[in-house]
């Protein structure tokens, strides 16, 4: 995950038994953001273990035993378990959000990708850039992936969904229908903006395929 829109998907209350007394709990919002942070601190350049870092500092915040914190930190968490158990814990833990947050599912992952598909590719990494008041020549914007763009949109409209699925029918009629901005009047559906040269593209090396099934694996990396 990269940015604090989606990372709603971590707001919990849910808990699970680990091995050795400990216990796995969702952590708030706020508390992923800042294993974030730490995690790009202690991987510095090195890109190709940020993944790592950031599983193992959400982790630790993650982490439980006897109602304390088992790990201070990430760092603490990388010399205490190897890279395998860490691996299993994130799977864990993302198995908790899900039962946390059914947005989570599969099912609705699906149904974003295929919204995501109607949309042209660099509007809509605009829409991602500028939901987290980010510019494009920004650090963390030039390490945005594919992947990750397609990751951040596919939760935006998920967030949506659940505010539509809040609502009485009548509202939610109300609510989607596509009005001019001037008059009020019901738009027709078009789509004039598809890149769909673009969205083969990403289709056909894999990354729509692993966008909504890379969630999991996802939820440490924020």
């Amino acid at each position: 995950m990269r940015n604090e829109a989606f990372l709603r998907l971590f707001a919990g209350s849910g808990r699970r038994k680990l091995e050795n007394g400990l216990e796995l709990c969702v952590v708030p919002a706020y508390e992923v953001l800042q294993s974030r942070r730490e995690a790009m601190d202690a991987c510095g350049e090195d890109e190709q273990t940020l993944g790592l870092w950031m599983n193992a500092c959400l982790l630790a915040r993650a982490i439980y035993r006897d109602d304390a914190r088992a790990f201070s930190g990430g760092e603490a968490l990388m010399r205490a378990a190897p890279a395998e158990q860490i691996e299993r814990w994130t799977e864990d833990y993302a198995a908790l959000c899900r039962e946390e947050n059914p947005a989570c599912s599969e099912e609705n992952a699906q149904k974003a990708m295929q919204a995501l598909s109607q949309e042209d590719y660099e509007r809509l990494k605009w829409r991602v850039l500028k939901a987290f008041d980010v510019l494009p020549g920004e650090a963390r914007a030039r390490r945005m992936t594919d992947r990750d763009y397609l990751y951040c949109a596919a939760q935006m409209m998920l967030d949506e969904r659940e505010k539509l699925d809040a609502m009485c029918p009548s509202c939610r009629e109300r609510a989607q229908r596509r009005l001019c901005p001037v008059c009020g009047e019901e738009m027709p559906e078009e789509n004039a903006g598809f890149d769909e040269r673009r969205f083969e593209e990403l289709r056909d090396a894999g990354v729509c395929e692993t966008a909504s099934s890379g969630a999991d694996e996802t939820c440490g990396a924020v």
